[in-house]
């Protein structure tokens, strides 16, 4: 059996590339301007295949581990700076969620196989 492509897993998953691309566009964080939150859903409806499953994976991978940005920010706080450290958090916050899931592996938080699969 040969591996599915993207546009055939999406299909199976999620029925059209048109509704996987709504569901990560309600997951992501919105512009207030209107103009830039147009913008932003149609950058992410004429995104591949291949990164909408990306982005839907990491955030299936984030309320699955973690629950909440926050929670995940929380547990690489504490691991990498038990002490705190305000301005690192602060640099984090601004993070989107596959970055931030890649700072949690590399502190051992998110096993690399977790990631691969999202």
């Amino acid at each position: 059996m040969s591996k599915k492509s993207p546009l055939q897993i999406v299909e199976d998953e999620h029925g059209s590339k048109a509704q996987l691309a709504k569901k990560v566009f309600d997951l992501l964080d919105h512009p207030e301007d209107e103009d830039e939150a147009h913008s932003l859903e149609y950058r992410i409806q004429t995104m591949s295949n291949r990164k909408l499953l990306r982005l839907w994976g990491a955030h299936q991978l984030l309320s699955d581990k973690f629950g909440s940005k926050q929670e995940l920010i929380d547990a690489i706080m504490a691991s990498k700076f038990p002490n705190g450290n305000e301005d690192y958090e602060a640099k984090i916050n601004r993070f989107t969620v596959p970055k931030l899931l890649d700072v949690a592996r590399q502190q051992k938080l998110v096993q690399p196989a977790e990631l691969r699969r999202s």
